[in-house]
């Protein structure tokens, strides 16, 4: 076998080896977001937020952690919604007066932005659970996370 020969089959072997470890590679990264997208959505609330940057380390701390998250989504819930319909409101306004000093190839790059910044998540657009009229954190969801923790 020539040299050029041999040559050609290393370089297509050591391409498609590459092709075939970045198939691999990026079907592992896949699987993971697609793993955590699932974990999100069945957890999903304030709990699944809290529960992204830590690992509870028991079952019982991670009952506790749940009641707690729990309590307080209950009253942070309205607020949020509030916050994201005014900041909807808000960069609408803006948009208005921005759009009119901008270049028309600016509005072109601009738009998917504005889109995005001038639409209401679905998680906002819900109506809210019934709840009390308080805003203070339910003491007894507290107080059932204190006692299971010293048991």
């Amino acid at each position: 076998m020539k040299m050029h020969s041999k040559t050609v089959i290393v370089l297509i072997s050591t391409l498609l080896i590459g092709v075939a470890i970045g198939a691999l590679g990026w079907s592992g990264v896949h699987n993971y977001r697609a793993e955590q997208l699932d974990r999100m959505r069945r957890e999903g609330g304030f709990y699944g937020s809290i529960t992204r940057y830590i690992e509870p380390e028991d079952s019982v701390q991670e009952k506790q952690l749940r009641t707690l998250a729990t309590a307080y989504q209950d009253t942070l819930g309205p607020f949020w919604r509030h916050y994201m319909r005014h900041r909807v409101v808000l960069m609408e306004s803006f948009e208005e007066e921005l759009l009119p000093i901008l270049s028309e190839p600016q509005k072109e790059k601009l738009q998917p932005y504005l889109e995005r910044i001038t639409t209401l998540p679905e998680s906002a657009r819900r109506t809210p659970r019934p709840s009390s009229d308080s805003t203070a954190v339910d003491s007894t969801a507290t107080a059932q996370a204190d006692s299971s923790s010293s048991q």
